[in-house]
């Protein structure tokens, strides 16, 4: 094993702990629906609330024939318009938590709305779209302007959460990650270095990927509230 590993390694047995005790990784490439509706529940929250969401919105879409994990935007607005609004799909597929503490905040249902519009205002409907959006500079700061104008978000918090949901697994390092990985280990190449540490200690290199992007956000296991 070579130094940069080594190191890489030693650093991640350092802040991360037993690799069993890490999150599971999560995420929904082909779905952002699903990707849309886990970003907006998920700060301030267990992750299990925000699966009971997930599982509720499949089950709907199931019923009516249709595949969660392949919708996209419009398909997500469908089900609100279905519900007569974001009000009542709170109640019947989300959960009636606000945005924010703040007196008379919105609720998170409705943030969902007008995020997921903004998102289409931009061309932005489909995971595919989203990806393509978030590696063009000048595609990505509109992209994430519009996302963080939504109440709750402006911390930008979700949005990189969001754009970490929809990546393909092992294709990309988030920039958090790459950074950990850059500054414990002087890896020039920053998924190449992941790779070969997961490779030789056995992890899951999914596993370990999210687990990084949690130790950089300072997040472990539960995620603080957005305001």
């Amino acid at each position: 094993m070579n130094t940069e590993i080594e190191r890489l390694r030693a650093a991640c047995e350092r802040d991360l702990g037993d690799p069993a005790g890490w999150a599971q990784p999560g995420g929904y490439p082909k779905s952002l629906a699903l990707c849309i509706i886990d970003a907006m529940f998920v700060t301030g929250a267990r992750h299990l609330t925000v699966e009971k969401v997930v599982a509720r919105y499949r089950a709907h879409r199931a019923g009516q024939g249709g595949d969660a994990d392949t919708d996209g935007a419009a398909e997500l607005l469908a089900t609100v318009h279905e519900f007569g609004g974001p009000e009542r799909w709170a109640s019947e597929i989300g959960n009636r938590r606000p945005t924010s503490t703040a007196k008379n905040a919105p609720l998170r249902a409705a943030a969902l709305v007008e995020a997921t519009q903004a998102l289409v205002a931009l061309g932005i409907g489909t995971t595919v779209e989203l990806r393509a959006a978030a590696e063009d500079a000048e595609r990505c700061g509109p992209a994430r302007a519009a996302w963080c104008g939504v109440p709750g978000q402006r911390s930008g918090f979700t949005w990189t959460y969001l754009v970490l949901l929809a990546q393909v697994p092992e294709v990309s390092v988030d920039a958090a990650v790459a950074g950990y990985v850059t500054r414990e280990a002087g890896a020039a190449d920053p998924a190449a270095a992941l790779r070969a540490v997961s490779d030789s200690a056995g992890w899951d290199l999914a596993a370990l990927h999210n687990a990084l992007w949690r130790l950089e956000s300072g997040r472990r296991r539960d995620l603080p509230s957005s305001a």
